[in-house]
């Protein structure tokens, strides 16, 4: 009997012994396991990284403005071992559309909200990389009047005609006390006007002209780039908008790629304040640099 009972106790002891043996192999097993994926996912995220500076990217902008950008921060960029090249494109809807497609990586220094009319127009899903670059702004302007009380009755004042820049074009305006529009628009037009006491003739034109109204009319709403760009001073305006800092310029990514790490990494060059001391080189005046991208009500 005694025998029995240590035959017995032998034979669970023998069984829990291999039983924690085959639970201490599993273990083992999975911690390897665990440490290979691990280290998988590691090498899989490096190999992305140099992929992505192997590869060229491709920047969509216009001549005007946007390679002023890429010229500034092409240098440090590369030197973060990027490789880039620029593509001119004569309108901003074109380098959107380019990057869309993806014929290009990135479409450089449009507005935000520009983009998102894009999207929405066109069924694309483009985004601004964050951290958010620079504003510029939209002025009222005049080459006949030093202030806005001298401007008589009955004068025409140009304005834009798109959707978006009509709207704070004629909300200058009324910042300025020469007209009230009605409240509940939420893009207003000349129609919107509520009331005009100095009988304003507003005029709706393509925005590139309005520089040009400035000689004949009695004022005009310009951009601050447009006005650098026929080589007036863009800070001579009679007043300026208050919203544009909530209109962002800088790179744009499909939506996909907005976090990427060479998406991320140009937009961070431009913050660079010598990036910035480039910019203003070529544009005084135009330009703002955000130091904070809550600064942006979006």
């Amino acid at each position: 009997m005694k025998n029995n009972v240590r035959k017995r106790l032998f034979g669970a002891l023998l069984s829990a012994a291999t039983l924690s043996a085959l639970l201490m192999g599993c273990q083992n097993n999975s911690k390897e396991t665990n440490e290979a994926s691990s280290q998988v996912s590691e090498n899989t995220q490096e190999e992305t990284k140099s992929e992505s500076k192997e590869k060229v990217i491709k920047i969509a902008g216009t001549a005007s403005v946007s390679e002023v950008f890429y010229e500034a921060f092409k240098e440090k960029y590369e030197a973060m071992g990027y490789k880039t090249e620029f593509i001119a494109f004569d309108s901003n809807p074109v380098c959107l559309e380019a990057c869309a497609s993806g014929e290009t990586d990135i479409s450089l220094g449009q507005q935000k909200k520009f983009v998102q009319s894009y999207n929405e127009n066109n069924g694309a899903d483009l985004d601004m990389v964050k951290p958010y670059g620079m504003f510029t702004g939209i002025g009222l302007y005049s080459e006949k009047y030093e202030s806005i009380d001298d401007i008589p009755d009955g004068s025409q004042i140009a304005v834009m005609n798109d959707a978006t820049n009509e709207d704070v074009s004629l909300k200058i305006l009324e910042t300025a006390g020469l007209i009230k529009l009605s409240d509940d628009v939420e893009f207003v037009t000349v129609a919107d006007i509520t009331e005009n006491p100095k009988n304003l003739e507003i005029i709706e034109m393509e925005q590139a002209q309005t520089v040009t109204a400035l000689d004949d009319m009695a004022a005009a709403c310009c951009w601050f780039t447009h006005m650098s760009a026929s080589g007036k001073d863009p800070s001579s305006y009679l007043i300026r908008d208050e919203v544009m800092i909530n209109y962002p310029m800088g790179v744009i990514a499909n939506a996909e790629d907005a976090a990427s790490d060479w998406a991320v990494a140009m937009a961070e060059c431009l913050r660079d304040p010598k990036v910035q001391a480039a910019i203003d080189e070529v544009f005084p005046n135009v330009f703002e640099f955000y130091t904070s991208d809550e600064q942006v009500e979006e």
